[in-house]
This record gives C-alpha cells, structure tokens and sequence, in this order.
C-alpha cells in the first residue's frame, strides 16, 4: 500500500476493483474554472464539459480521479481547511448535476517553498507520478490502459512517468500558453492528444477507452 506522506492528502470515494482503464484528471483550470491558488468556495465554478465527461465516465464504468498540485498550502497562501472547503464545494456542484464526488489525490509541495526539499517531493509534486500511482492503487487502474488531462505540461509528464497510455492537453486553464511545451512531451510511446476543453473529451471516448 502506498503511503501519503505529510503534505499530500487523498481522498477516496469508492473501492479499488480489478485493473481496469481510467481517467485522470488535473483540477484547477481543467475540471473547474483556475483562480490563481483557488482557496474560497464561492470562486468555484466547474468547467465546460465537465459534467458531460463524467456522466460519460460513470456510463462506460471507467473510473475517475484527479491529481492537483496545492503549491499555495506551502507557500503559505491558505491551508488544508481552505482546501477542504474548495473540495467540499467541489462535491457539492457536481452533486448538483448527479455526479458522485472525485478520488483526489493533492500535493502541497514547491521546491522553493517546501523546507528541506528531497526526491520524496519530487516524486509526489507533477511532473512526478506520485499522485497518479496513488490514484491507481485506490481505484484499481491500468495505468497502461489509462489516460491523463491536463492545462500544463507538467501534468503530461506526471502521466508519462506513471506509465499511463497517453494524455490529453485541453486549452483552458494555462492550456494555451502551455501548449507546446505540452506537445513537446509526447514520445513514440506516450502519445499527447489536444482538445479544446473537456466538452471535446466527451466525443473522444470510444478512442481512448475502445469496447
């Protein structure tokens, strides 16, 4: 079993089954609208398609998590009860829409905000695969059969390193200044698809999870 260190929380909604495809998914300007170090619940605002690509994940049974960078817990900008409070938030918006509440997987870390930096945080900070191994144990994933989404190229890189079959670079969030660094990621075995935003995910799921 993978053990959280201090610094990183998961949560899990849900038991771990057989290995099977998922999907995962950063927060922060991919599953909700970005805020700059998003620490208030009334600033939470899901994004387009949203919605649409979990229905679309809980129809298929393909299981979801997400995995998010928290850098503004230790740079002292707000804390974990902010955060739950954002994640409560969250739960409650896609609760709304039918949706059941996400496995997540957060990291406070940054390297020059967390003391005494060491490979540990690096492993669990994206571009390191820490959050998508944890989200893989507790969900029961393939990681060879599943695929990541995500604004930033750091997130891209997150999935390569765990192994996953691919990502997904989607233009909202920091997606558009990003998008070539995001590209820039992909090898002739991790292959990085582009979509606009989540709403365009939804039409590419029998591609990336074929029956």
């Amino acid at each position: 079993m993978i053990v959280l260190p201090e610094g990183v929380r998961g949560v899990c909604h849900g038991e771990a089954a057989p290995p099977r495809p998922g999907l995962i998914l950063d927060r922060d300007g991919v599953v909700v609208v970005e805020v700059n170090y998003l620490s208030r619940p009334d600033d939470v605002a899901l994004e387009r398609g949203a919605v649409d690509l979990l229905k679309a994940c809980a129809a298929r049974g393909v299981p979801v998590g997400v995995a998010t960078n928290q850098s503004g817990i230790d740079r002292g900008y707000f804390g974990w009860a902010e955060y739950d409070a954002v994640a409560a938030r969250l739960d409650a918006l896609l609760a709304e829409h039918g949706v059941a509440p996400l496995t997540t997987a957060a990291c406070a870390y940054h390297p020059k905000h967390t003391p005494d930096w060491s490979p540990q945080h690096d492993h669990w900070r994206k571009p390191g695969p820490g959050l998508c191994l944890w989200l893989a144990e507790v969900l029961g994933l393939d990681l060879a059969r599943s695929w990541l989404v995500g604004d930033k190229a750091s997130d891209l890189k997150a999935a390569r390193a765990a192994g996953m079959a691919g990502a997904l670079h989607v233009l909202t969030g920091h997606g558009i200044e990003e998008r070539t660094k995001a590209l820039d990621v992909a090898t002739d075995t991790f292959p990085v698809l582009t979509a606009d935003n989540l709403a365009d995910v939804v039409g590419m799921m029998d591609r990336l999870f074929p029956a």
